[in-house]
C-alpha cells in the first residue's frame, strides 16, 4: 500500500476507517472504566482527564485505583510505567515504517500507540504515512473519549451496586486478551502464573501484605518477567554463514 501518493485527507480518512472498528470495541471498556472509576468517588472531569492523556485501559485502571486508594504519586507513577512500559518497544518497531518524520511529529503520534492500533499499523504492506497513523489513531481515541465522558455521566446516576458491577468488564478484557494467547505459549502460561502466584503472597502472607499495592504490582511483574527471561531465553538467530 502506497499512502504517499494519496492526499493528506484521503491517507487521513482512509486511517480512520482502518480504525472503526477498534473505535467501536473502545466504547464499552472505556465506558465501565469510568462508570466504575466515577463510582469509586473519583470526581467526573479527573476520570475524564486520566482517559484523555493516558489513552491505555490497563494503565489508567491501575492509575485510577492506586488514586482511589490514597497511594503516593511516585508510587503511581512508576506502577503506570511499569504497565504501559511495552508500548515503548512497539514504538520503537513501528519507527520502522515511520521513516523521515520530524522528531515533534513522531512525539505527537507516539500518542496514540496502543496494542490494537499498533497491530493494524504493521500489518500495512510497506511504510506508512503520518497522515494514515493520524487518522487509523483518531477513531479508537474519539472512542476512548466518548465511551468515557458516557461512564462518568452514567455514573453519577446508576446506583452503587450496578457500578461495581460493570468493573466487572475491565477483568473480562484483560482475561480475553492474555488466556488465547496463554494457551499457546508456555512462556506467557508461565508469566502469567507467576505473577498471579506473587501478587497471592503479597496479598496474603504477613509482613509482605504491608507492602502498598501498586509497588506489589511491579515487584510482581518484574519477578515474573525476570524468572521467565531465564527459564524461557529467545534462541540467537541463525545467520545466513552458519545455516
Amino acid at each position: 500500500m502506497e499512502h504517499k501518493k494519496q492526499g493528506r485527507g484521503s491517507r487521513f480518512g482512509e486511517g480512520f476507517r482502518c480504525g472503526l472498528p477498534v473505535m467501536l470495541g473502545y466504547f464499552p471498556v472505556s465506558f465501565a472504566f469510568a462508570v466504575t472509576a466515577v463510582g469509586s468517588s473519583l470526581p467526573w472531569p479527573v476520570v475524564l482527564l486520566i482517559s484523555l492523556t493516558n489513552f491505555t485501559s490497563a494503565g489508567q485502571a491501575a492509575g485510577a485505583g492506586l488514586l482511589i486508594t490514597g497511594a503516593p504519586l511516585p508510587e503511581i507513577g512508576v506502577t503506570v510505567l511499569i504497565i504501559n512500559i511495552r508500548y515503548l518497544l512497539m514504538s520503537l518497531s513501528l519507527s520502522q515504517k515511520l521513516t523521515g518524520m520530524p522528531l515533534l511529529k513522531r512525539l505527537l503520534l507516539a500518542n496514540g500507540v496502543t496494542d490494537e492500533i499498533f497491530f493494524l499499523a504493521m500489518q500495512q504492506e510497506g511504510r506508512i504515512s503520518g497522515w494514515f497513523f493520524a487518522g487509523l489513531a483518531a477513531g479508537p481515541y474519539l472512542g476512548w473519549g466518548l465511551g468515557t465522558l458516557a461512564g462518568t455521566l452514567a455514573g453519577e446516576i446508576l446506583p452503587p451496586s450496578l457500578s461495581s458491577a460493570l468493573g466487572i468488564a475491565l477483568f473480562a478484557m484483560f482475561v480475553a486478551i492474555v488466556v488465547p494467547q496463554a494457551k499457546k505459549s508456555l512462556p506467557l502460561l508461565s508469566a502469567a502464573l507467576l505473577a498471579v502466584g506473587f501478587s497471592c503472597l503479597f496479598r496474603y502472607l504477613p509482613l509482605l501484605n504491608r507492602v502498598p499495592s501498586g509497588w506489589a504490582l511491579i515487584l510482581s511483574a518484574v519477578a515474573a518477567s525476570a524468572l521467565c527471561a531465564v527459564r524461557f531465553p529467545l534462541a540467537p538467530a541463525s545467520s545466513p554463514a552458519s545455516s
